[in-house]
C-alpha cells in the first residue's frame, strides 16, 4: 500500500475513534451537527431535486439555517419542554425544523403526512402540541380549531447547481440571524407515535440519550469509508431511517439525498445523479426488484444464461442500471427479508446488511457484522445492549426481550402498557427468535401472532408467509386461524394478474401455489382454506401489515380460491 494512503486510512480511523468517544459526552442531538460543521464545513450534508435540479446544502450552511429556524421558533415564546408536532415529505427543511425543535429545547412529535385527520387530531390532542410545522398547509386536511397552532416550514433555502459544475453547489439566503446558544435540560427528543400491526396507537418516548447511544454502537459496528453517500426513501417520521440514516450519516460527516418520489423510474434517474454509496430500504423494496428481475429474466434467454453461468457480471450490469454502481452497504430493516431474496443479492454480488430493532430501542438492537453476514440472520447484537432469550420451547425459540442505554423509558401517558413490556428495565419485544452458537439472532415470528393448535404445537404465521413473498404472482399474504386449528391463507394477486387473466384463472394460480408451499411444510402447519382479495393491506410506515382488521374479518367477503 502507498504511504500516502495508509497514512490517509490511518487519520480516517484515529477521526472515527475520536467521533465515536466524542458521542459519548453528547447531551443533544443538535450538538451532532455542531461538530460534524466545524470537522466538514464545505462537505455537502444534504440534498434533495427539485424543479429539474439537484439543490444542496453544506454542514455549514446546515447549522446556518438551524440556528435561523430556532431563533423564529423561540421568538414564538412557547414554554420549554413543549410538544412540538412535525410532519411532511423527506426534505432539507424538514431536517432544519426537527434539529431547530431540539436546539430550543422543546420536543418533536413526528407524523406521518400520510396519516389521516382523525389519527393526526388523536396525536394533536393526546400530545397537548403547542405547534404544528407542516411541509405544505394546504394539503392538511384537520378541523378549524388546530388551524391556529399550524406553521408552514419555511423555503429558506436558494439552491442551483450550474451545468458546467457537476459538483454539488449551494447558496443559502438567510438574514439576521443570532445564536440563542441554550442549555438544552429536557433529556426527552422526540415521541414516536406507531400504530405498529394491531392499530393500538402508542407513544414511544425517546430521549437524546437513547438515540445518541444507539448512533454510538452504529459508528462501532458499522464503519464506513471517509465520505458516503446515502440516498433515503424511507420515511424520516420512522426511527429507522432517522437514526439509521439521517443522524449516523450526519455524525460521521456523510451526505444524505432524498428521493423525491418513490418509484422505480424516478430513483433511478436520481442514484444516476448522486451515485449513492449506501442505500437503507425495507424488505418490500429489495422483494419488489427481486419479482421484476425473475419476470425479465423469464423472458430473455440471454439474461437467463448470464444470470445463472455469471451472476456477480448480472449483479454488475444490474448495478450500474439502477445507478448504484457505487454502492458498498445495502441495509435492510424494518421487518424480516425472505432468506431466498436474501440469498439471489448475495450471489449476484449485492450483500445485503440485515438488521433489527424496535421503535422502542431508537431502533437498532442487532446488524450483520459487515462481511461476515449470515442469510436468514438478523445479526449479532449490538455492543451496548444485553439480549436474553425466554419462556424457550423444545426448539429453543423464545421471546427475546432486550436491555440498554437505547431502551425507552415508557409509552407516553400509558403507564399500565409500559409496565406490561418493561420490567427492570428489560423489555419485552413480543419478537420470537433464537441465538446460534456463534452470537446470530434469528426471528422467527410474533408472539402475540402466534397460532396454537390443539396439540399444543405452535405455529409462526411469518414462517408461512416468507415462502409466498418471493412469488411473482403474489403480493401480500396474511396467514391466520379463526379457531387455532385450520390455517387460513388471505391472499392479494399481483396486480397483473387482475389486468391480464378471469378470476378463475386467477383463483387456479393462487391455489396451485399453496398446494406447493404445502408439500413443503408439516403436516399441521399446512393451509386448509384460501381466500384472495383485489384490494390492498393497510401497512406500517415499513411496509408491515396491519392485522387489526383480522379480529372482526367477515370471510364472504373475500373470495374463496377452492
Amino acid at each position: 500500500m502507498p504511504l500516502n494512503k495508509s497514512i490517509k486510512n490511518y487519520h480516517h480511523i484515529v477521526l472515527l475513534y475520536f467521533m465515536t468517544s466524542e458521542i459519548q459526552t453528547l447531551k443533544n442531538l443538535y450538538e451532532l451537527i455542531e461538530i460534524s460543521s466545524s470537522r466538514f464545513p464545505d462537505r455537502v450534508a444534504l440534498s434533495e431535486y427539485k424543479n429539474n435540479q439537484i439543490i444542496a446544502l453544506t454542514y455549514s450552511e446546515l447549522l446556518y439555517a438551524i440556528e435561523k429556524k430556532s431563533n423564529e421558533i423561540s421568538k414564538l415564546a412557547i414554554p420549554k419542554g413543549s410538544n412540538i408536532a412535525l410532519s411532511g415529505a423527506n426534505s432539507i427543511n424538514w431536517v432544519i425544523t426537527f434539529f431547530s425543535i431540539l436546539k430550543v429545547g422543546h420536543i418533536v412529535v413526528p407524523i406521518d403526512s400520510k396519516m389521516n385527520q382523525q389519527g393526526m387530531e388523536f396525536i394533536l390532542n393526546f400530545t397537548n402540541t403547542q405547534l404544528f410545522i407542516v411541509d405544505n398547509v394546504s394539503s392538511i386536511k384537520i378541523s378549524d380549531k388546530f388551524k391556529t397552532i399550524i406553521q408552514e416550514m419555511d423555503h429558506v433555502l436558494i439552491k442551483l447547481e450550474a451545468e458546467e459544475n457537476k459538483n454539488l453547489q449551494s447558496t443559502i439566503l438567510l438574514k439576521n440571524v443570532t445564536n440563542i446558544n441554550e442549555e438544552e435540560k429536557n433529556d426527552v427528543a422526540q415521541i414516536l407515535f406507531t400504530s405498529g400491526t394491531t392499530g393500538e396507537p402508542k407513544g414511544v418516548v425517546l430521549t437524546h440519550k437513547n438515540i445518541l447511544s444507539n448512533i454510538k454502537d452504529i459508528h462501532e459496528i458499522l464503519p464506513t469509508k471517509n465520505y458516503e453517500k446515502s440516498f433515503s426513501i424511507l420515511p424520516l417520521h420512522h426511527v429507522y431511517e432517522l437514526t439509521c440514516s439521517l443522524l449516523h450519516n450526519l455524525s460521521k460527516g456523510n451526505s444524505i439525498h432524498f428521493c423525491s418520489k418513490i418509484d422505480l423510474v424516478t430513483m433511478v434517474r436520481e442514484m444516476k445523479i448522486i451515485k449513492p454509496t449506501i442505500w437503507p430500504v425495507v424488505p418490500l423494496i429489495l422483494e419488489k426488484i427481486y419479482k421484476n428481475i425473475n419476470k425479465n429474466v423469464s423472458k430473455s434467454l440471454i439474461q437467463k444464461i448470464l444470470l445463472k453461468f455469471a451472476p456477480k457480471l448480472f449483479g454488475y450490469i444490474l448495478r450500474k442500471k439502477l445507478g448504484l454502481k457505487e454502492l458498498g452497504l445495502l441495509l435492510s430493516g424494518g421487518a424480516a427479508l425472505n432468506t431466498t431474496v436474501e440469498k439471489f443479492f448475495k450471489d449476484i454480488g449485492m450483500t445485503v446488511t440485515q438488521g433489527y430493532g424496535l421503535s422502542e430501542a431508537s431502533p437498532l438492537i442487532s446488524v450483520n457484522p459487515l462481511g461476515n453476514e449470515r442469510i436468514g440472520s438478523v445479526g449479532k447484537i449490538i455492543k451496548s445492549c444485553e439480549v436474553i432469550i425466554e419462556n424457550k420451547n423444545s426448539l429453543d425459540h423464545g421471546v427475546i426481550t432486550v436491555k440498554g442505554p437505547n431502551i425507552f423509558s415508557g409509552y407516553y401517558k400509558n403507564k399500565e402498557y409500559s409496565n406490561q413490556i418493561l420490567k427492570n428495565g428489560w423489555l419485552n419485544t413480543g419478537d420470537i427468535g433464537y441465538m446460534d452458537s456463534d452470537g446470530y439472532l434469528y426471528i422467527t415470528g410474533r408472539d402475540k401472532f402466534v397460532i396454537v393448535n390443539k396439540g399444543g404445537k405452535n405455529i409462526y404465521p411469518e414462517e408461512i408467509e416468507e415462502f409466498f413473498s418471493s412469488s411473482s404472482f403474489i403480493k401480500d399474504i396474511i396467514i391466520f386461524s379463526n379457531d387455532d386449528e385450520n390455517i387460513i391463507a388471505l391472499i392479494r394477486p399481483d396486480d397483473e394478474l387482475f389486468e391480464k387473466e378471469s378470476i378463475d384463472t386467477i383463483k387456479k394460480i393462487v391455489y396451485e401455489s399453496c398446494l406447493e408451499v404445502n408439500q413443503k411444510l408439516e403436516g399441521y402447519k399446512r393451509i386448509k382454506e384460501i381466500y384472495i382479495t383485489n384490494k390492498d393491506f393497510e401497512k406500517t410506515s415499513t411496509q408491515k401489515i396491519k392485522r387489526s382488521f383480522l379480529k372482526n374479518i367477515n370471510l364472504s367477503e373475500y373470495i374463496s380460491a377452492k
